[in-house]
């Protein structure tokens, strides 16, 4: 018999959750289109007959007590009355003594009227608005209350656990019982009427107006039921486990703060985290005190874990099967059952087997000096167990090998090195379980300090600086050399890779440099030396040696831009569709179709030219840096009257910004800003002007964490310290030339020549010296005659 009933139950339940689900979504629709406004009950009855029927049931056993009868219309109202100002005052002030005493007036008037039976004592239809449990919280919580602040009405949602509820309308009331007890199920559908909830362990609550549905679980309580041939009124005060109300009109009171996630461990970004972590921990609150409910889930599956209905206060969850040198991703979610805040944090376990790392040379370095002596690596094994390792060499230079070692630098010697060879050396080390192996290669160029005149090379000239140039001492600063020599056109090989740039003469060392252009028919050069100090109180010397037929190319773009460079796109065609950036980064960038913008000739080289109608360039990552940059550029604008974007990695034309750009305006005006998410609130922004639109102008942009500031041809035209909010992070990949809004492209109409992004703020020294340099470069420095090889 008894699994009868259960199966019943179960039944039961099933139907009912399926009839809620279809209920909801109905309601949901109806309320989302109806602009009613909600309707005060009142208790009406025709004209011949001013007698009403009421029933009042009784919920929290396994059964339902029922009374019935009929009171006159002035009885009734004096019931609903004072029903309203008990359902007021429980859901809002639950444990006030003026609640309590409306409690008291309520049974009692319900005694008079006979709605409870002869055969039930008073108090014991009390215990059901001042259960057994009910005193203890009203000792513990008895100055929680809910205030006067409402969060603005909209229709929807709204639920809570652990609350009073009372509630009235237009409608029907569904009790439904579901053994054992105590859950019991109450549906109420109605066509207009007024839920309130006010939670028992927390601030806060909810009201619910108009046309609704809604259900409480482990209600317990008194409900009221008022007939009439034209419909029914009811009335139900209680508590429950749960409830939850659609409704055409939602407020919550007070406004609900969401919950907060603290204390997550491991913390985001953690490396070598131990394989034999037991656990994930983080803590939660919730401002409003709500209880929360959370999940956590991870990536790759390590564990996973949840709670209900929990206090403020720290929680784990067990992991297992943690592989060593794996990234791990873990995401909270957390609810108070109105908002979910959700936070992943990522960390890297530590290596079971033993590290290698830190090569020198490092791993693909070119123009590693024929002379160098010694190979050199790191070993580290976070389990502090001693390691062997051995080392060997391709083509054979040396080899070396180690027993019973500990956390170190190591080195091995090594000799024979030729010039312009490829090396391959191998290094594989174990703690006697776990093998780590690393293959390592460099190729060789000159000695270290070498006489390029003892190598091949016939001719050199001497280029100097004025340190009149220079406002402030700059350290590995690109000089830009442009020049037409009719000694290079005669005697340097015609593809430009005999020409070197070295610090001084004799055995001296050679500079990083990039050659951007050559042309052997006119001895052009367009070229950027590294000078790795550059002096304003002293001329700055370096050489130009060519004249070696024999030589490959010395040329070290990576290094001649240094690791503060997040790209460098001197603006000439790589291919007729891409252009190529100078640094170890390598952001190429993309036409949008061939020759769209079209190579012409620039400031400085060649140049990029945007027609105004369908070019532009389009890269596969936002580059533009977070915090601290520098962002220049050449470019000519050939109608700055019309809008342009000269480059966004946001969606541009201020639509919820996140990312930085440059936008032309009709008023002869550029928009530099940096975004936060919210649109036109920009987190920073400036704009300087632009003066003509014949000229080039060189344009950049720094951001030092404080001040955003723009400078025009070296000078500084605009700053601001105004912020609004934070930088976030870009919502697009870099463009230039276009927007990356769907409906609003801004073509830019003009050119742009030498476009550079730095994570740093450059000085103004620098940016002075840059301008000075690449406007003129004939007269930043001078150039020599001519020495040859003695």
């Amino acid at each position: 018999m008894k699994k009868t009933y259960v199966k019943k139950g179960v039944a039961v339940g099933i139907i009912l959750l399926f009839l809620c689900v279809n209920l909801v979504s109905g309601v949901e629709k109806n309320v989302s289109n109806n602009d009613q406004q909600p309707i005060v009950l009142t208790i009406k009855t025709d004209e011949v007959n001013d007698a009403v029927p009421i029933s009042l049931s009784i919920c929290g056993k396994t059964r339902m007590n029922k009374q019935s009868i009929i009171v006159s219309l002035d009885d009734a109202n004096k019931i609903l009355k004072l029903f309203k100002e008990l359902k007021t005052s429980m859901t809002t002030h639950p444990f006030d003594v003026r609640t309590q005493q409306l409690k008291e007036d309520f049974i009692t008037l319900l005694t008079d009227h006979k709605l409870i039976p002869p055969n039930i004592l008073q108090d014991q239809y009390s215990n059901f608005l001042n259960p057994p449990w009910f005193e203890k919280l009203r000792r513990r919580y008895n100055n929680l209350s809910s205030n006067d602040a409402f969060k603005p009405a909209g229709a929807g949602t709204a639920a809570a656990f652990f609350c009073s509820i009372g509630g009235e309308g237009v409608g029907f009331l569904f009790p439904f019982i579901m053994l054992p007890r105590p859950r019991i199920i109450t549906t109420w559908v109605v066509l207009d009427g007024e839920t309130m909830a006010g939670k028992l362990l927390s601030i806060g609550g909810f009201v619910a107006d108009g046309p609704q549905f809604g259900f409480a679980l482990g209600f317990w309580g008194i409900g009221l039921m008022f007939a009439f041939p034209y419909g029914t009124l009811y009335g139900f005060v209680g508590y429950s486990m749960f409830v939850s109300a659609t409704a055409q009109y939602i407020e919550r009171f007070p406004p609900d703060y969401p919950p907060i996630i603290l204390g997550a461990s491991p913390q985001d970004g953690a490396q070598n985290v131990p394989v034999s972590l037991p656990e994930l921990s983080f803590s939660i609150e919730d401002p409003s005190g709500d209880l929360m409910s959370y999940t956590v889930t991870t990536e790759p599956d390590i564990g996973s874990g949840s709670g209900i209905l929990k206090t403020a206060g720290t929680y784990t969850v067990p992991i297992h099967n943690l592989q060593d040198l794996t990234s791990y991703s873990w995401t909270i979610k957390v609810s108070d059952d109105v908002q979910t805040i959700e936070q992943t944090c990522s960390f890297t376990t530590e290596a079971v087997a033993p590290i290698v790392s830190n090569p020198l040379p490092a791993d693909g370095e070119r123009h590693v000096p024929s002379d160098l002596e010694h190979l050199q690596f790191t070993l580290k094994d976070f389990q502090e167990d001693t390691m062997d390792f051995t080392v060997e060499t391709s083509p054979f230079i040396g080899s070396r090998s180690g027993e019973g070692v500990h956390d170190g630098t190591y080195s091995i010697n090594i000799s024979g090195l030729l010039n312009s060879t490829t090396y391959r050396w191998y290094v594989n080390a174990t703690d006697g379980t776990h093998w780590a192996r690393k293959t390592y290669k460099f190729q060789t160029g000159f000695p270290a300090h070498f006489d390029p005149f003892e190598h091949g090379w016939t001719y050199r000239k001497q280029i100097t600086v004025d340190h009149a140039s220079i406002p402030e001492d700059l350290t590995n600063f690109p000089v830009l050399v442009n020049i037409v020599d009719n000694d290079l056109k005669e005697k340097a090989q015609s593809n430009g890779d005999d020409i070197l740039f070295m610090n001084d003469t004799g055995f001296a060392t050679r500079l990083n440099y990039e050659i951007e252009q050559y042309d052997g028919d006119l001895g052009a050069l367009t070229a950027w030396v590294n000078i790795t100090q550059l002096s304003s109180n002293e001329d700055t010397v370096f050489y130009l040696y060519y004249g070696n037929p024999t030589t490959i190319s010395q040329q070290y773009p990576e290094k001649t831009w240094d690791s503060n460079f997040e790209a460098v796109w001197h603006m000439n065609d790589a291919t007729s569709t891409t252009i190529s950036d100078s640094t170890a980064n390598s952001y190429a960038g993309t036409k949008v179709a061939i020759n769209q913008p079209t190579e012409v000739n620039g400031k400085v080289g060649k140049s990029q030219n945007f027609d105004g109608m369908d070019d532009y360039i389009q890269f596969t990552d936002p580059i533009i840096p977070l915090g601290t940059k520098t962002i220049s550029a050449w470019f000519k604008c050939h109608n700055p009257n019309n809008s342009g974007v000269v480059f966004a990695s946001c969606t541009g034309i201020s639509s919820d910004d996140s990312g930085t750009a440059w936008e032309l305006n009709p008023d002869n005006k550029m928009n530099c800003y940096m975004g936060n998410g919210h649109g036109d609130l920009h987190f920073m922004r400036v704009f300087p002007t632009i003066p003509d639109t014949t000229i080039w102008h060189q344009y950049t942009m720094t951001y030092d964490g404080m001040t955003l500031s723009v400078y025009r041809d070296g000078v500084l035209t605009v700053s601001s310290t105004a912020k609004y909010e934070s930088e976030t992070s870009p919502t697009n990949n870099l463009r230039m030339g276009r927007s990356n809004h769907q409906s609003y492209s801004y073509f830019l109409d003009g050119e742009i020549d030498e476009f550079h992004i730095a994570n740093n703020a450059l000085s103004e020294g620098w940016i002075a010296t840059e301008y000075t340099n690449q406007n003129n470069p004939a007269g930043f420095y001078s150039i020599g005659p001519e020495e040859p090889d003695s």
